[in-house]
Order: structure tokens, then sequence, then C-alpha cells
């Protein structure tokens, strides 16, 4: 996730350092609209999540994006 701003606020996915890291177009899809969900859908943070779970059942490098929110203990800046 790219941020900007002072103070900081997420902005984007990095398309393409994720295209120079070997993720097809269609990973970096599934990523983007994960960074969607839980950014931009106006969704509570248990609301997100979930919808991220059930994409990450069938979309494999949303995983580790579940995992890190799941391991965090401080929450999210939205």
């Amino acid at each position: 996730i790219m941020a900007v701003g002072q103070p900081a606020e997420p902005h984007s996915v990095n398309a393409t350092g994720l295209a120079r890291r070997g993720f097809t177009p269609e990973q970096v899809r599934n990523i983007k609209n994960a960074f969607r969900t839980l950014y931009r859908a106006d969704l509570k943070l248990a609301e997100a999540i979930e919808k991220l779970k059930l994409a990450a059942q069938t979309q494999p490098e949303i995983v580790p994006f579940v995992e890190f929110i799941g391991q965090s203990t401080r929450s999210l800046v939205r």
C-alpha cells in the first residue's frame, strides 16, 4: 500500500512493484480489489475483513493481506 500526505493516508496499491515481483495482471487486480474493499468500500473493519477472508479462499495473493490485518495489535489507519 502506498501512502501520501501529512499525516500519511493509504492511497493506492503499488501495481508496478507487484508486476516487477512477478504478480500476474489478475493477481494485481485482486490485490487492488482487496484494497478497495478495505479502504474505499465504506464498510466497518469487521465487515471488510470478513469479505477479504472470503476472497482469500480463492485468491491466495490476498492471504498475506488478511493475515497481516489479523495479527495487528493496533488496528489500521483508514
